[in-house]
């Protein structure tokens, strides 16, 4: 038997022992805010399910907000750490005196299309008096489909309704019932739309070829300052969920198959496809993409200050 003695000296050191396995495995908490879930997010989704942010002892909790509008909102608050979003809202944030950068991109171009039921308009200028589906105001779909209707020399309040319909089934279910003419919908939904049944939808406007700061994981630089190692955690998990993505497709096949379990197995392999074509090279948004952005978002806002490659770069 063991003496008190030597009782008190074991656990000491269990108790010891204890603690340094605790601290071995101790995880930072990190709360993310998701403004719309689709394939851009996919880097995100394998990074998570492949166990790389707790290899960067990261602990991520995802929290699904009603589009950007929002989950900015939120972001701004403070209650959530860094968000999942378009990076125009960076843009408006730094101008706030927010100053927000681009830890990693996920997707190189705009990701929305307006698309409607057969038989409107083939184009915006057609579309004239018609109620045109946004996810919420503030939100990348508000800002582009403004840019767009001004590109037209036309008044988005005066020639139109702008009508908040959501993301993903709720903007679809608008769409479907009328309440709206035609709505904003992101690439994935657009896909699934489009192949749903032959010829009942129509494209009015197609912006996914156009060069964009879209989809990214955004943080404040306050944060990134007071959190550097867990910034940088974040960068090589997402890093390694998109080059996880590259190398082996199929590895995001059973992600996008219960995002949407009516897809079939071809639309599947193009989505992903499609995400993995659309992730910028080493994370970072060319100058072509934020010189767009700046453009889409500063016309409804001429008095921001446009943003640079350089200035989304976070210090590490």
């Amino acid at each position: 038997m063991f003496s008190r003695l030597s009782r008190v000296v074991l656990g000491g050191l269990l108790a010891t022992g204890l603690a340094v396995s605790a601290s071995a495995v101790a995880q930072t908490k990190v709360t993310a805010g998701v403004s719309v879930s689709f394939e851009g997010m996919l880097p995100i989704w394998i990074a998570n399910e492949k166990g790389y942010f707790k290899d960067e002892k990261i602990d991520l909790e995802m929290i699904d907000f009603k589009g950007g509008g929002p989950a900015v909102q939120a972001f701004a608050g403070g209650s959530i750490d860094v968000l999942f979003a378009a990076t125009d809202h960076a843009l408006r944030l730094r101008n706030r005196g927010m100053n927000t950068v681009v830890l990693h991109g996920l997707d190189g171009y705009h990701n929305y299309s307006l698309i409607g039921k057969a038989g409107i308009p083939t184009s915006l200028v057609g579309m004239k008096g018609k109620t045109l589906g946004i996810s919420s105001p503030g939100s990348m779909t508000d800002n582009t489909i403004r840019w767009a209707i001004k590109d037209k020399k036309l008044d988005p309040d005066r020639d139109y309704q702008i009508a908040g319909a959501g993301t993903g089934a709720a903007m679809l279910a608008s769409i479907d019932s009328g309440k709206v003419d035609a709505g904003l919908v992101v690439q994935t939904d657009a896909a699934f739309l489009l192949a749903k049944k032959k010829d009942a939808y129509t494209v009015v406007e197609d912006y996914t070829k156009l060069p964009y700061a879209g989809y990214s994981v955004l943080a404040l630089e306050t944060w990134v300052a007071k959190n550097n190692d867990t910034a940088q955690g974040i960068i090589r998990a997402v890093a390694r969920g998109a080059a996880e993505m590259e190398k082996n497709p199929q590895s995001a096949y059973p992600i996008i198959k219960k995002l949407y379990p009516h897809f079939t197995d071809e639309l599947v392999a193009s989505t992903v496809k499609s995400a993995v074509a659309r992730i910028p090279k080493g994370g970072q948004f060319s100058a072509e993409a934020v010189r767009n952005t700046n453009a889409i978002v500063i016309a409804s806002d001429p008095k921001l200050t446009p943003m640079t490659p350089e200035s989304l770069k976070p210090k590490l």
